[in-house]
């Protein structure tokens, strides 16, 4: 389904972004028929009927997602089709966010950052939600203004501040109109694994978000026109909520030469 069937079914059905309402709705367990010994049950069966029952088990379900949350990062490895920023060589106004990737399929939106951990606290991927640079609010991307954001602690914070244990990544969603407000609650729309050492000094962790329930959520409080593209910014913080890290960025080099460093665009599937 793209981005604009969805905005355009929900507009039409949601009047409210209670975050409560959002939650994704468990689907039933199906039932398996049991097997029968011929002649049981009642009816007499029509010769042929039932023939190749089993036959072709597994036909029509779902495909295995190309990403699984578990922690291990070799599945991002193999991926095609990813969105991929990596920091610069070169001098940097924020570097300790390395690597950040971004995926996504009928399901889900997928993220996975790559980051020093040092000070670490926070993780926020800002979005634009039309695709136009002229609405929403100024970001640090060119070309983007964004209309939406996700703010979740992937480390505790003690008092100090201070850093704590790794926790996984749980966001609040946010809609900016004329006031911020929150539209989908913390544990409602994001699988996460850990934050955990992961290569050369650095760290990573990789999350899913339920699309649709995110864009439902944006979908009642939204006034533009939706497309069927996102793009996506993130923003590391440290435990003073000063930037530390950000991607995609470009060296101050190319800034200085009026080069631009957009958000990454994703089409959705």
């Amino acid at each position: 389904m793209t981005l604009a069937a969805i905005f355009a079914a929900v507009m039409m059905g949601i009047s409210s972004c209670n975050p409560d309402d959002t939650k994704p709705e468990q689907k039933p367990d199906t039932e398996q028929p049991g097997d029968e010994t011929p002649g049981e049950g009642e009816g007499e069966q029509t010769p042929g009927e039932g023939e190749g029952e089993g036959e072709g088990e597994g036909e029509g379900e779902e495909p295995a997602a190309a990403i699984t949350i578990d922690g291990d990062f070799a599945d991002w490895d193999a991926l095609e089709g990813a969105q991929v920023a990596t920091l610069p060589e070169g001098d940097v106004k924020y570097e300790q966010l390395k690597t950040f990737k971004l995926y996504a399929d009928e399901e889900f939106i997928y993220i996975f950052c790559e980051f020093d951990p040092e000070n670490t606290l926070v993780f926020v991927p800002y979005f634009d939600l039309d695709g136009d640079p002229t609405t929403g609010n100024a970001s640090k991307w060119t070309g983007a203004g964004y209309e939406a954001k996700a703010e979740g602690a992937i480390f505790e914070e003690l008092e100090g501040p201070a850093q704590g244990a790794a926790q996984p990544w749980d966001p609040t969603f946010y809609y900016y109109g004329e006031s911020t407000d929150e539209v989908l609650a913390a544990g409602v729309a994001v699988t996460s694994s850990t934050p955990a050492e992961y290569k050369d000094g650095n760290w990573a962790f990789e999350a899913s978000i339920l699309r649709e329930v995110l864009l439902e959520a944006y979908a009642a409080v939204f006034e533009g026109t939706a497309t069927e593209t996102f793009t996506m910014g993130m923003i590391q913080y440290d435990l003073n909520w000063g930037y530390i890290g950000q991607l995609p960025c470009k060296t101050l080099e190319q800034a200085d030469a009026g080069e631009t460093e957009p958000m990454l665009t994703v089409t959705l599937p």
